[in-house]
């Protein structure tokens, strides 16, 4: 009985060897990917954070790192992955989520159970920005008190694509829950968290609400041009 636990015993230790290898190797490749753009295996990426996600933070606490890059690599490998998807889908199609802790802590807008935050586009912040841009290009937008109230909207509008802003632990969670639901998901974190006057990069978002779209219109204009030559060809 003894040399079967020494046995069972060696395995574990063997295993969990394995594990904080496979962790520490993962940690590597993420971390090649944030500081220079560098995407190797991201299947196995995106497996270690959400298979691993705890364990995976200790990892990178032991070796003197943020946990938040646990976060930081899970959203990069996602946008890397989904990002030609996303940028394939009509913005008809697509929506665009943003916290409410990115407002002026003076804002008039008030919120709808259903709707979320109403802006009022009032000027106090960069949401009036980002608001103009999102619904100029065909994006539905919404802001939002939490999770949760993400879940409920990607639930009754199903949208087939969701630019998300948020802090890096809420917005990786949150990639990982809707990406479930059939909705090809990218995301912007933000540059600095809180409860209010957080921070984000609005170039970076702006360049991902606009993924694909221009070509779509260009496509769409290419299309108009050439029934109109059609139409006067047919009428000579």
């Amino acid at each position: 009985m003894d040399q079967i636990y020494s046995i069972i015993g060696k395995i574990t230790i063997s295993v969990l060897v394995l594990l904080a290898l496979f962790l520490i190797m993962s940690l590597i490749l993420g971390v090649m990917l944030v500081k220079k753009n560098k995407l190797l295996f991201p299947r196995i990426l995106l497996f270690t954070v959400d298979t691993f996600y705890l364990q995976f933070k200790k990892i990178a606490n032991f070796f003197g790192l943020s946990d938040r890059i646990v976060d930081l690599i899970g959203i990069e490998v996602r946008n890397n992955l989904n990002e030609r998807k996303f940028a394939r889908i009509s913005p008809e199609d697509r929506i665009v989520v943003v916290p409410q802790c990115v407002r002026h802590s003076k804002c008039p807008a008030r919120l709808d159970s259903v709707t979320g935050i109403d802006c009022k586009s009032c000027g106090l912040c960069i949401v009036k920005d980002i608001k103009a841009e999102a619904e100029r290009l065909g994006y539905k937008f919404y802001i939002v008190p939490g999770g949760s109230f993400v879940k409920r909207i990607v639930k009754k509008v199903r949208p087939g694509a969701a630019l998300g802003i948020a802090c890096h632990q809420d917005l990786n969670m949150s990639m990982h829950e809707i990406s479930r639901a059939e909705c090809t998901v990218v995301g912007v974190p933000l540059l600095k968290d809180g409860c209010v006057n957080t921070e984000v990069d609005v170039k970076e978002v702006f360049r991902k609400l606009r993924l694909g779209i221009e070509n779509i219109k260009d496509e769409t204009n290419k299309l108009s041009c050439s029934d109109g030559d059609t139409s006067e060809v047919l009428g000579r």
